[in-house]
């Protein structure tokens, strides 16, 4: 559909009709750590589903549009500029609502093997339940978690930063706005990053879940032996062997993120990568 922001949520990319026991993973992550890498990896293997970031705005309001009410059809006609990415955003959504929307995707992204991926950042997943006091386990049903996090975070606010301030969050999209070196924002994302990163410690230890832990930098380092070993989190028979493509998305690391993590860490020397312990 020509209204979608992203073709990946079109019909075309649909999964045959699943069977009836499904299963659910969840991919707990923070922005610019390689969640969608890992995603579209996962996705390419052809054998868990096609997991995405289906509570995002801009995915919540393309699902809206394909499948939705009726103002979200008309309203599609607004994309131009990216006016609409901020007309759905969940708010005043009822919990039932947000079920409906859940299962209108999972039956058109869970895998002929019973899996459906779904991934979801920290703010989005705080949006959603922290701040409505919904419970996220009964609503995600999730039988297994995985979390992706970078160890160099410097590199992660970097990132995070040039993304919010040109709009280019993916390697196919077209940069809206020039990017500019601001130490004081690139400090605040570091701070975030650390928030977000203790909140999903805490989420994970008051639920009782062990998720599978993964790092950006194992899986640019090695796609095939990551990628297997998430299969075999998920009892994929055959995981060692599994096929693994390489991937499909470029890198938008260049020399100017290397430029501004130079730069940040001669006036930040305290701001060194955080390390995973």
């Amino acid at each position: 559909m020509a209204l979608l922001l992203d073709p990946r949520n079109g019909e075309a990319f649909d999964l045959p009709a699943p069977p009836s026991k499904t299963r659910t993973y969840v991919i707990a992550s923070v922005p610019r750590s390689g969640s969608t890498l890992l995603c579209r990896m996962l996705w390419d293997t052809g054998g868990v589903g096609a997991p995405k970031e289906y509570l995002n705005p801009m995915q919540l309001r393309d699902w809206e549009v394909r499948l939705g009410r009726t103002w979200a059809r008309r309203v599609g006609h607004a994309v131009a500029g990216g006016r609409a990415v901020g007309l759905v955003r969940g708010r005043g959504w009822s919990r039932a609502r947000l079920l409906e929307h859940l299962e209108r995707v999972r039956s058109r992204r869970t895998d002929p093997t019973g899996w459906f991926g779904l991934k979801i950042h920290r703010h989005h997943f705080e949006g959603w339940f922290t701040s409505r006091g919904w419970d996220a386990e009964s609503i995600l049903r999730p039988d297994r978690w995985i979390r992706i996090r970078r160890e160099d975070r410097v590199a992660q606010a970097v990132s995070w930063a040039r993304a919010l301030q040109t709009g280019r969050w993916a390697s196919h999209q077209r940069a809206s706005l020039p990017a500019l070196y601001r130490p004081r924002q690139i400090e605040r994302l570091v701070l975030e990053i650390d928030r977000q990163e203790a909140c999903w410690d805490e989420y994970f230890a008051g639920a009782g879940r062990t998720p599978l832990s993964l790092t950006y930098e194992q899986l640019v380092g090695d796609f095939e032996g990551t990628i297997r070993r998430v299969l075999a989190y998920l009892d994929v028979p055959g995981a060692a062997e599994a096929p693994v493509a390489k991937p499909a998305l470029r890198s938008q690391t260049d020399s100017v993120n290397a430029d501004w993590i130079e730069r940040y860490r001669v006036a930040h020397p305290r701001g060194a990568p955080s390390r995973l312990e």
